[in-house]
């Protein structure tokens, strides 16, 4: 969060509207919520100029758009090369997730492709090129169980 907002139960009851549903109009927001569409309006402003909503954005079906296979990847780098490694892995397009973790390895990446196929290359010709990717630890995903926001 960009400033220090402190939010109430009706920041929070907005939010989780519209984590559910981004199109919900004011009018229905009110009237399930039971707040005036002016007071939601103000703290949508609000909420949008404190850097709580960072963007209003749509779910695609990823099997949907061509993206049937999703991998997470483990990625120990080299230490003199770590920030141009996780700057050269944000740029690749089929990459939506570049985590710094603790332990073993210092990033946890989630990568989508439209099939096995283009998963191997994509990682044996673009992601192991990467100078400072020292290790790679590939896993492929064959169930989503949950994948949501965090919650309000």
């Amino acid at each position: 969060m960009g400033n220090s907002l402190e939010l109430d139960e009706v920041d929070r009851a907005i939010l989780r509207s519209l984590r559910q549903n981004a199109r919900m109009s004011l009018l229905e927001m009110s009237r399930k919520s039971g707040i005036s569409d002016a007071t939601i309006q103000f703290r949508l402003k609000r909420m949008k100029a404190n850097g709580v909503i960072e963007r209003f954005t749509i779910t695609a079906n990823p099997a949907a758009t061509g993206y049937a296979v999703t991998a997470i990847m483990l990625v120990q780098t080299d230490t003199e090369r770590h920030d141009q490694t996780v700057s050269a892995l944000a740029k690749i397009p089929e990459i939506t997730e570049v985590y710094g973790i603790l332990g073993e390895y210092d990033l946890f990446v989630k990568v989508w492709s439209g099939s096995l196929e283009e998963l191997n290359c994509l990682i044996n010709d673009r992601i192991r090129s990467i100078e400072g990717i020292e290790d790679l630890h590939e896993m492929v995903v064959v169930e989503r169980v949950k994948e949501e926001t965090p919650p309000v």
